[in-house]
């Protein structure tokens, strides 16, 4: 056991030396005026940096034209969820008063559909609360009139 002890014995004191020194140190850093500024909460630092939360409404995005002999009821188009919530700063949200799905072709539908669709953002800086959302468009066959 003496031997254990005694083998290297300075560089051992030595290394005690310099981790009660390392803990001195930090002690007096955690301790100091600019780390405890740090440790505010979460809500105090984003109101600090102006960061919002807003919730805004999806509107989804549609191209093309329906096939010959149907037609989409857009008044009963539904998006899940109508609306979801972003993240940012306050400058870069005011910017924002609604979200876009990705483009939908109305060329590809014969009959009522519901699909998945990624948001699309010009503005930077933005987290989505939700990157996806279901929109269900409704499609029926238009009535054609005798002649």
């Amino acid at each position: 056991m003496k031997r254990l002890i005694t083998n290297n014995f300075w560089a051992k004191l030595v290394t005690l030396a310099l981790a009660v020194a390392t803990w001195f140190y930090i002690f007096d850093v955690i301790n100091s005026e600019p780390y405890l500024h740090r440790r505010e909460t979460d809500e105090a630092m984003l109101a600090r940096y102006n960061f919002l939360l807003k919730e805004v409404p999806i509107k989804p995005l549609f191209y093309g034209r329906s096939p010959r002999g149907y037609r989409v009821i857009f008044e009963d188009v539904r998006v899940e969820p109508e609306k979801i919530s972003i993240f940012g700063p306050r400058e870069a949200l005011d910017k924002v008063d609604e979200l876009r799905t990705e483009r939908i072709d109305l060329r590809d539908h014969t009959s009522s559909v519901q699909v998945r669709l990624g948001l699309s953002s010009d503005i930077r800086y933005i987290n989505l609360d939700k990157k996806v959302v279901d929109v269900f468009i409704p499609i029926e066959p238009v009535e054609r009139s005798s002649r």
